[in-house]
């Protein structure tokens, strides 16, 4: 039954082939027949071809300009098909052929042809590539642009290894050694053409399809454009991406290889191709300053908060009367008291809400006596009271009073309060012999009544005592902020965690009062943005922390900081969205370059980045792979200086003169020893490492 089916299958291949292509003839006709606008969406087909032989081009990576995000790979055919704008522009790009850029201009249908380049020495690495009669994998790098690490594969295939009843699978893996990480590459898979006909066969003519070869979209089938005529070996490979998370990480590439025949597999190798990442800008240096919000209009309003207030004072009277004694204690408590009035009559938002008066009499004497005699002191006080408060808050306010007479017991505790215990003794027994009111002609018979007692602790004792209990809107003070937070910080308002922290010295506590703002009011812009300026002066910026802020709408110092921070934290993707929000100016200029050079954007970069420094020059110039340039631009530092012969080292390796790069390396080890460590990692210049440099 499956073979039944498979010679059915194969029987309607040719007519399922040029359906297919009717298909297609027929959309390009109709796509061709409109015209499309310029900021239209179109779909473009077309083909790629070797410029020498016009044979089809596989595994070329279509790139879109714009975004220099790849869109496409060409089929064994050369074919692809995208959307694009009708005013884009196409990049086309593989190993072994000059990068070729083509204009949409609205056409639904291009025809690209690439010039070959020989490419048996990687653009920045200088080790000279034997032919040898095995399948090879070249030397690559890792080359960072912007947050994408880019690959390069590219296989040698000895003829005489390679039979018609064989398929090579190269699968490269990208391995982070600093996280211990390890990412699966897009493989070769690389066909003899009866190989993968027989291949397709198996599956019914239906090799992409669910139960299909799981490698049917990676293959290219042997064609004679991938041989080159002087070594008679075939050569193919694609160029691959891998998000990089952190540039600052260390990296290798290793390859597995296998070849295979219908029955077994016949060669297996595995070999390291790139070791360490091709990234100049990682001698970039820049100083990004963070930005506080200095707008009032962006910081929270201060408020008022109904605030209780209440004030006691003591009145001392004539003994036996109702009337003020003329002391400065009462001359200081009258004062007191009419400041205390005078906050609620004075202040508009202030309410008084009740006022209560105690008034108190001595024990000496007569119980009921006394009695009056407090409450006619009570009467004396509120009297008074009342008179100095006007009608308007007079009126709402609710008035209580209260006469009692103190006991002998209250005498005694005054007394022991100056250390007087055998004379307070005295008055307590008697106090308790006598029941307490009745106790009086026995206190007059003390030796120590008149002068102690009458004279010192009774009068203390006849005073009147008030409560006045009004409610204010007001600010509260800093210090009145700062009692309510140690008490519970969730009480605190916006305004009042603002006053907080930005009158704050200490950095550490600052953090942590910005923090607790943000854990109650999330959407505190102000307070997140001062934390991100501490957190990248202590260079520990947080990349999250600003995202709810930032973009259009956003305060151009906000921007700026979540910029900083993305730099910072290897979000370079992150960061270049937000530039189109800063303005063009001089507060701006530098971290919208150093954005741009870190995102891939180096033509953009660099006047601005250059002008910082020689250094930074090049670095640019390296990272735009003008490495002559770079070569001479290093004269413009000091021979003093390491970097100077490590980046030189770079610029002369790249340009094939690798004796001479070995010569400037070992200058910058003998200036900066510490520098060969960062060799190790540097894919430019490590391949120049003896094997005991790189495993030190």
């Amino acid at each position: 039954m499956k073979i039944t089916q498979r010679i059915f299958a194969s029987a309607q291949g040719p007519f399922a082939v040029w359906r297919k292509a009717m298909l297609c003839l027929m959309l390009l006709m109709v796509a061709g027949a409109g015209t499309a606008m310029a900021d239209d969406v179109i779909r473009v087909t077309g083909k790629v071809v070797s410029a020498d032989r016009k044979q089809p081009l596989y595994g070329v990576s279509v790139i879109d300009a714009s975004t220099k995000r790849k869109i496409a790979t060409t089929d064994e055919d050369g074919r692809f098909a995208v959307d694009t704008y009708a005013n884009g522009t196409l990049r086309f790009s593989m190993v072994g052929a000059e990068p070729t850029s083509v204009k949409v201009k609205g056409r639904n249908y291009i025809e690209v042809e690439m010039v070959s380049i020989d490419v048996s020495l990687g653009e920045a690495v200088a080790v000279a590539q034997r032919i040898k009669n095995e399948v090879a994998v070249e030397k690559t790098t890792i080359e960072i642009h912007g947050n994408w690490m880019l690959i390069p594969i590219r296989v040698r295939l000895p003829r005489e290894m390679f039979k018609k009843d064989r398929r090579l699978v190269v699968q490269p893996f990208l391995k982070n050694l600093t996280k211990k990480q390890t990412t699966a590459m897009r493989p070769l898979v690389y066909d003899a053409q009866e190989y993968n006909l027989t291949q397709n066969r198996m599956y019914a003519f239906d090799m992409d399809g669910a139960q299909g070869d799981p490698l049917a979209q990676y293959v290219t089938v042997r064609h004679d454009s991938l041989r080159d005529s002087r070594t008679k070996q075939d050569i193919f490979g694609h160029t691959d991406s891998v998000y990089n998370e952190d540039r600052r990480d260390s990296y290798s590439c290793e390859v597995h290889v296998a070849m295979e025949n219908y029955n077994r597999i016949i060669y297996r190798d595995t070999t390291v191709v790139a070791q360490g990442t091709v990234d100049p800008l990682r001698w970039l240096e820049y100083t990004a300053d963070p930005l506080i919000l200095t707008d009032a209009s962006y910081f929270p309003k201060p408020e008022k908060q109904l605030r209780d207030s209440k004030g006691e004072i003591n009145l001392q009277f004539v003994l036996g009367k109702a009337v003020l004694d003329d002391t400065p204690q009462n001359t200081e408590e009258l004062r007191k008291l009419r400041e205390s009035i005078n906050s609620v009559t004075q202040e508009k938002d202030a309410s008084l809400q009740s006022l209560s008066i105690t008034g108190i009499s001595s024990p000496e004497g007569n119980y009921e006596s006394n009695l009056r005699l407090a409450n006619s002191r009570v009467a004396y006080a509120m009297n008074y009271m009342r008179a100095q408060l006007p009608d308007s808050v007079r009126n709402n306010a609710k008035f209580s009073q209260k006469a009692s007479v103190a006991s002998w017991k209250e005498v005694a505790a005054l007394m022991r309060l100056d250390s007087l215990d055998d004379e307070a003794s005295q008055v307590e027994n008697i106090a308790q012999r006598n029941g307490g009111r009745g106790a009086g002609a026995a206190m007059r018979r003390l030796p120590f009544y008149k002068s102690l007692l009458l004279d010192k602790y009774l009068p203390k004792l006849r005073r009147v005592d008030y409560n006045m209990n009004y409610a204010i809107f007001r600010q509260l003070t800093f210090d009145e902020i700062k009692q309510l937070y140690n008490k519970d910080y969730r009480q605190l308002s916006r305004f009042e965690f603002f006053q907080l922290y930005r009158n704050e010295p200490t950095d550490s506590i600052r953090e942590k009062y910005c923090r607790q703002a943000l854990e109650m009011y999330p959407s505190f812009m102000v307070a997140a943005n001062d934390l991100q300026v501490i957190l990248i002066e202590q260079d520990r910026p947080d990349p999250d922390l600003l995202v709810p802020f930032a973009g259009k709408k956003a305060p151009v110092e906000v921007n700026i900081n979540q910029i900083i921070a993305s730099v910072k934290s290897g979000r370079y993707e992150a960061a270049d969205t937000l530039l189109q929000y800063l303005p063009d100016n001089e507060q701006t200029r530098t971290i919208k370059a150093v954005a741009q050079a870190y995102s891939g954007r180096y033509a953009e970069a660099f006047d601005v980045v250059s002008a910082m420094s020689p250094q930074n020059k090049i670095v640019m110039l390296l990272a735009m792979k003008r490495n002559k340039e770079a070569l001479t631009a290093c004269n413009e530092l000091p021979d003093s200086l390491a970097l100077k012969h490590y980046l030189k080292a770079i610029a002369l390796n790249r340009t094939d003169d690798a004796v001479n790069a070995e010569v400037e390396l070992r200058k910058s080890f003998r200036l900066d020893p510490s520098l060969l460590a960062k060799a190790r990692e540097d894919g430019d210049v490590n391949t120049l490492l003896t094997d005991e440099e790189m495993a030190q």
